[in-house]
């Protein structure tokens, strides 16, 4: 133990038993533990977990890695930073050269990518992508993304393409 700790033993042991005795009553105002309680409980409240929802795509958005504007909304992908920042893009690939680039940490982060054939928003991690240089995405990525593994498996058919998870594409 350091010295430090040391000298502080005896203070934090009597501050214990200060406690636990029946004495505080005497110093402590009637409801101050109820008001202690309460701030507490809506500090941790505050810390819970917020449910991430994607952002709608508006005719104007530009992409945030290439600057193009985002035109084929089938190919579109999303990433919501931990600060609720949002950055959109017009390609697949542009989302993985800007997580590269700027060595953003995605545990922290939403990321979302449109569904190549309902045109729907699906979370990265649960979509399955077909890269192929067959598909012509608006920065030559080559990926699409599906939420069902049989549209996705069709599409690898199509297009000459394989078959990946979230963490299986390039980065």
């Amino acid at each position: 133990m350091s010295q430090s700790i040391k000298q502080h033993i005896p203070l934090l042991r009597s501050s214990q038993n200060f406690l636990l005795s029946r004495i505080y009553k005497y110093f402590v105002p009637p409801g101050l533990f109820g008001v202690a309680l309460t701030f507490s409980a809506l500090v941790f409240a505050d810390c819970q977990t917020r449910k991430v929802e994607p952002v709608a795509l508006a005719s104007e958005d530009m992409c945030s890695f290439c600057k193009m504007a985002l035109s084929e909304k089938q190919y579109a992908a999303e990433l919501i930073d931990s600060d609720g920042q949002v950055f959109k893009f017009d390609d697949i690939g542009c989302l993985l050269n800007f997580i590269n680039k700027r060595s953003i940490n995605v545990s922290g982060a939403s990321l979302f990518v449109m569904d190549f054939n309902q045109r729907q928003w699906i979370k990265a991690d649960n979509a399955y992508y077909v890269r192929s240089p067959d598909v012509t995405t608006p920065m030559n990525g080559g990926i699409i993304a599906f939420k069902d593994q049989a549209n996705a498996q069709e599409a690898v058919g199509k297009y000459h393409g394989k078959l990946l998870r979230f963490e299986d594409l390039p980065r």
